[in-house]
């Protein structure tokens, strides 16, 4: 299999979510993106704020996130639920993934789609929230993510797809994802 390595650091933490987009990926380890912090400041196409790693180089600030390897045919379609081109570019560099040095891409919010005031919908928080603690994020960087203010969605049927992928879990919890 012709394999490529995605560093998720939003919504995507929570497999389920990932699994829906891109059946191949499978969690590969943990990594962190020094000198850039997470922000939820990025304008989706719903109007509300998605995740985005802001590049701030400062070396005390640190994105945690988790690698998933997925079959390089299958990018493409997360590149268009992500919204390559419009809202984000994909971006990639080499992450340390369990002390071996991965190439990786993850996504970067394009300048003209940050908005210092949006808010994300309260259950793409819930997922992102989901995912950190799941993966064992440090404490502090859960305090954080967890002080984010949120709104409802309007779009009932939005929201109750989303919730329901809160509900599912890896088979075992986060700690027993196969590993690549």
């Amino acid at each position: 299999m012709d394999r490529v390595y995605y560093f998720a650091y939003g919504s995507n933490l929570h497999p389920p979510r990932l699994a829906a987009r891109v059946p191949s990926s499978r969690f590969h380890g943990l990594a962190r993106l020094r000198g850039h912090k997470l922000y939820f400041h990025k304008r989706g196409g719903d109007g509300s704020g998605k995740c985005n790693v802001h590049f701030t180089g400062r070396s005390t600030d640190i994105v945690h996130g988790a690698v998933f390897a997925m079959h390089r045919a299958e990018v493409r379609l997360l590149d268009r639920v992500e919204g390559v081109g419009h809202g984000y570019w994909r971006v990639a560099r080499p992450l340390s993934v369990g002390g071996r040095l991965t190439r990786v891409f993850y996504y970067v919010a394009q300048p003209d789609f940050i908005e210092a005031r949006l808010a994300p919908f309260d259950w793409y928080h819930a997922l992102v929230l989901s995912g950190a603690r799941g993966h064992r994020f440090p404490a502090q960087y859960l305090r954080e993510i967890a002080t984010i203010a949120t709104v409802g969605d309007h779009d009932r049927h939005r929201d109750r797809h989303h919730r329901r992928l809160l509900g599912k879990r890896p088979a075992g919890g986060f700690s027993t994802l196969r590993k690549t």
